[in-house]
């Protein structure tokens, strides 16, 4: 069965499969890694939390606080000479500390 271009439908349907193969293996990776950019993201803003939080201590306004970025609650708070981040990603809730 060929058509007018010279193509038959076998090589037609062989190609659409490869190709099918091809995207469906690729979309899980693609995923994982938006997943774990997201999370380096948010661990990012982690670590911007903790340095305005250092500047505040610092400054003797606040020993605790929380900022919202992007919808993400990042809970801070100083105690024993550390300030240490809480906040929610894909993983659960994670904890940054630095110590000052």
């Amino acid at each position: 069965m060929w058509n007018d271009k010279g193509n038959a439908l076998p090589e037609t349907l062989l190609t659409l499969v490869i190709i099918l193969t091809l995207f469906g293996t690729l979309l899980p990776a693609l995923q994982m890694m938006k997943a774990t950019l997201n999370n380096k993201k948010m661990a990012m803003h982690a670590a911007e939390t903790a340095y305005q939080a250092t500047l505040r201590v610092d400054q003797g306004e606040q020993l605790q606080g929380n900022r919202t970025i992007e919808n993400v609650n990042y809970q801070w708070y100083f105690t024993n000479n550390e300030i240490c981040v809480f906040y929610d990603n894909l993983k659960g809730q994670q904890q940054k500390c630095i110590q000052q």
